[in-house]
């Protein structure tokens, strides 16, 4: 596509055609010699002025080289390999984070794993500790009614030896009693005894005289 290149304004930016080489000469003309023979297809260069014709541009290079180039060598947009070229470029960056944001996601969702077996587990070990403490309180429970059935029967055991004690006591009171009465039998049957044994005689003896007189 031919420019216009004196409708254009100075230092204004254009791209080399897709060619693959394009010479740059010291002024505007094929007779003036080359100065960079390997200026590729895509180079941006820069517009200084244009010249004489239409046929001819000065511009810079890059690397800072100026010269001569045919207009029709340029275009106002990229071309199509640059186009390509960056397309890929930025391509292959899209690629290369749509990996890394999917790498990422895996382990997103590797944490989110870890977090919900953490999470299970941390359940897990509420549920069991409520299970003990339940269990805890039930055994405690029991204890405090073993406690108190103790107490009962240790009361009911103490009431049980005092009534016993009392038991042994009037138990041993009427053994007493006995052996007092016993013993008051005894003495009275040996007192009956002996008046007999003095009355008798002199019951005898008193008989005796009666008859003599």
């Amino acid at each position: 596509m031919l420019l216009s290149i004196s409708t254009h304004a100075q230092d204004e930016q254009q791209y080399v055609t897709d060619i693959l080489h394009v010479p740059l000469r010291s002024g505007e003309g094929n007779e003036y010699r080359i100065i960079n023979k390997g200026i590729r297809s895509g180079t941006p260069l820069t517009i200084l002025e244009a010249g004489s014709s239409e046929e001819w541009v000065k511009v810079r290079t890059p690397q800072g080289v100026e010269g001569w180039i045919r207009s029709q060598y340029l275009q106002e947009n990229e071309t199509a390999s640059r186009v390509a070229a960056k397309m890929e470029s930025q391509l292959k960056r899209a690629n290369e984070e749509n990996a890394r944001l999917q790498q990422e996601v895996s382990n997103l969702k590797k944490q989110a794993q870890t977090l919900q077996q953490t999470s299970d587990s941390a359940q897990s070990a509420e549920r069991e500790m409520a299970e003990e403490l339940q269990n805890i309180k039930t055994l405690s429970a029991g204890a405090i009614d073993l406690e108190k059935r103790y107490t009962e029967l240790l009361e009911r055991q103490q009431l049980l030896q005092t009534q016993n004690d009392v038991l042994i006591a009037e138990n041993e009171n009427i053994k007493g009693d006995t052996s007092v009465k016993f013993m008051l039998y005894g003495a009275g049957l040996i007192i009956i005894g002996i008046l007999t044994a003095l009355i008798v005689p002199a019951l005898t003896v008193k008989k005796r005289h009666s008859e003599w007189r």
